[in-house]
Order: C-alpha cells, then structure tokens, then sequence
C-alpha cells in the first residue's frame, strides 16, 4: 500500500481515494451482504444489491433476480427487497402492484421476526468481519512478551540509543530486571538522564548508555474523561501545567499526580503550532504514584503517551483462543467508547470537534495504507465496528430506527403508520445529514 503515492500513475490524490473507496467497500459490502442474505434465508428476495449511491456504473443479474451493481457515490450502500419504495426500506408498495410471487418474497410480508432479523444483520455482520480481523491481526502479530528482551528500536527512540534488537537486558542503574515493563519503568524514571544498561549481547555482556524521554505529547484521549470533555486532542504537545513547564510525558505525570484532588488544572498545549490553554478539572482515580509508587486516589484527566516509546519488546504467538478473544475485546472496547464519547456529547458537554466525516476518513486511510497492510486492516476493523454501531442508533433511516419501529409494532400488535413512518423517516433523515454535514465541517477545519 505505501508505493501507491509513488507510482506515476497514480500520484497523491488517488493514494488517497483509493484506499478510501476500499475501506468504505468492504465495510459497506459486509453490511449490506448482511441484510441481504439473512434476508435470503427469511425467504425475502432482493431486487438490488449496489455498493455506491446515484448513477449505476456496472453490475450484473444473477439467477435469483437481484441485480448486483457499483454506483457512482462511493459513500455507503443499499439493498432494496421486494415490495420496497425506497432503498431505506422507508415505504412500501402495495401489494395490489405485486404479483402472487412478489407478494410472497416481499419485505413487508415477511413476518415481524424475519424483517427485524434483517435489518439487524447487517451492523451484527459488521461486528462479525471486526471480530474476524482483529483476531487475524492477532494470529498474525502475536502479542508483546514479558521477556526482558528487546526486539526493536523504532522511529521514535533516540538517535544515540545504544540497545540494538536482541539485546537481554539484565539490570538497569544496577537494579536487576525480570520483564519488559521492569526495563521501560527504570529508563522511565531516569526521565532524559543516561542511565547504565547491563546487556547481554551476542553471548557476552556488557554495558552500555541508555538516556530516553517520551515526549510530552499526547497521543490517547480516553473517552468519558476530563481532557476528552475540556477539548484535548490526541497530537497535542502539553508545554505548561499550572503554569510550570514540562519537557516529558513523565514530568506531566509527577506534576499533576501531586495537585490537590479538587481543583482544577490549568494546562497550556501546543496544537499545530498555536498556543492554547485548558482548564481540566481532574478526577480521583486509584493509581501507582509516578515517584513513590504508593497506590492511593491521585488527580488524573485520561490523557496517555505509547509506553514504548520507540524501545520495542519482542513478540510471541498466541493460539486461535487468545487470538478470539483479543478480537472480541477489541471490538467491545471501541464499542464501549464509542457509547461512552455519545453519552459525554449529549449530557457532559465533550467537544464535539472530534467528530469526523468522510474527509477525515479519507485522509486516515491513506496515512495507513502509508504505514503499511496491517495498520489498513486495523483501519477496516475499527470503521467496521463504528459504522455497525452507528446504524444501531435508534434513529428512522438507520437500522436502528427500523428496529425502533419493530418494537412499536409488537407492543402495539399492528405495524406503524404508513404517516408516522412517513414523518419519522423525514425526520430521522434530516438528523441524518446535519450529521454529515457537521462532521465534514469538522474535516475542513481540520485541513
């Protein structure tokens, strides 16, 4: 992926668009697959499959009926049943237009259990493919070992670093270390300053300098937290707490861990090379002291670096069982923020500036495709999860308002209005593209 900027023929802007379109194609394909042959087996026949929106560019009729078609707008994506007005499902036509073999393979017809088995399908299948990647990325990477063994130097470690992968790392400043973690916290705690490290490298041992800062940026916002409401961003470089400077990631950790429980903090950031202030009231949180390492509520705001910062452990396989569960882990988590950061938009005021649109898809997908296959495939499961998600949401237009209705329907014992579906698809549309249109301003600032 990372030589398609470099090919002639294809040149930045479509480095960029194409890996956008196959993002967005197999997210949107996996969804609509769903609802499609759930639908099949309900007995509900499809008459068009498309991936894209607007003008058909090519397609093909298979010997079920259903034409299978690529659009001109590569933004989302469509089955239409039988017995549909619209590809939202939104209406319906009578069946007095239909004939007996249409009326029978209808989407209307079909019974209430069958029709909410469709429609939820497709965000259920969009969780199935992140579950299935993830887990594939496990299988594929492994998983980081406690072994105190260093397996690579990345791009952020010093220049002047002297570990080399390979390296057995056997005692920091004269401490001995056993694991991984025991190796980064000793360097850690030097903050900058050079450390001795005791090697053993290519059978013998020896020692040599280690002097390593993580950067006081920030490159996790947990969702929920103080700094996700008050507007931090992930990229953001903290150069004042409290008005005091801070050069490190660890000096932001020592400064606010020892602030009263109860007050705010004052913390200046540099974004895109403008100075702004925050004021971030913390929360009290049970956790390790950076210097003491008493355990006791310390302020803390949700604001995390890479703990490896550039120094890398070596990995290890892991069987189809740890590999299943990271998949299903990862995928809960990115649902449980996701729900977490909507929770905080709607009632705790979180800045709504982290919102992205199809722009900001676009540029996200084109830097992973730069960094390589695996960071892609992490991308199509973290999109495939949001937008399962997202069309859960009990809006009219989205599954979720179908589904909304559905409910309706077997407490009321008789189907919704054909007005009040009328009027809530009207609606439920309307939110729909303030939405969009929201969120592409958001892109365009970003620009």
């Amino acid at each position: 992926m990372e030589l398609l900027s470099a090919v002639p023929i294809v040149g930045e802007p479509l480095a960029i668009i194409i890996p956008f379109i196959l993002v967005l194609g197999v997210v949107v394909f996996v969804h609509e697959y769903g609802h499609y042959i759930v639908g099949r087996w309900c007995g509900i026949r499809a008459e068009v499959f498309s991936i894209g929106f607007g003008p058909r560019l090519w397609g093909w009729k298979d010997k079920r009926g259903t034409e299978w078609q690529v659009a001109a707008l590569p933004l989302g994506g469509y089955v239409r049943f039988v017995g549909d007005m619209d590809p939202a499902s939104a209406g319906r036509i009578e069946d007095a237009h239909l004939t007996q073999a249409e009326r029978k393979a209808a989407f209307h017809n079909a019974a209430l259990g069958a029709r909410a088995a469709t429609v939820a399908a497709g965000p259920v299948f969009n969780f199935l493919l992140s579950i299935a990647l993830f887990t594939a990325l496990a299988l594929a990477v492994g998983r980081q070992s406690e072994q105190p063994v260093i397996g690579g130097i990345g791009e952020d470690a010093p220049a002047n670093i002297e570990l080399q992968a390979g390296d057995r790392v056997l005692e920091v400043a004269g401490e001995p270390v056993e694991s991984f973690g025991a190796i980064l916290s000793a360097i850690q705690r030097a903050d900058g300053e050079a450390v001795p490290v005791l090697i053993e490298r290519d059978g013998a041992e020896q020692t040599v300098s280690v002097a390593h800062r993580i950067a006081a940026v920030i490159e996790r916002v947990t969702p929920g937290m103080p700094a996700s409401r008050t507007g931090l961003l992930a990229g953001d470089t903290i150069v004042e707490i409290n008005g005091e400077p801070v050069a490190s990631f660890r000096a932001i950790q020592i400064a606010t861990a020892d602030l009263p429980l109860e007050e705010a903090i004052e913390i200046k950031v540099l974004r895109d090379g403008v100075a702004e202030v925050f004021s971030v009231m913390p929360v009290s949180v049970e956790r390790a002291h950076p210097v003491t390492g008493e355990t006791k509520p310390l302020p803390t705001i949700g604001i995390s670096a890479y703990d490896l910062g550039g120094i890398e452990p070596t990995m290890e396989g892991v069987g189809i069982g740890t590999a299943l569960n990271a998949g299903v882990s990862n995928t809960v988590g990115i649902i449980t923020t996701t729900v977490t950061y909507i929770g905080d938009l709607l009632f705790a005021g979180a800045d709504p500036s982290q919102l992205g649109g199809p722009i900001r898809i676009a540029q996200v997908s084109g830097e992973q495709a730069e960094r390589g296959f695996l960071e892609f495939v992490h991308l199509i499961a973290f999109l495939s999860t949001s937008i399962g998600l997202i069309n859960l949401v009990p809006i009219p237009v989205l599954d979720g308002g179908h589904l909304m209705f559905y409910l309706v329907e077997a407490l009321r014992g008789r189907p919704v209005g054909a007005a009040a579906m009328r009027y809530g698809t009207a609606l439920g549309l309307s939110l729909v593209l303030l939405l969009m249109v929201f969120a592409t301003y958001n892109d365009i600032l970003r620009l």
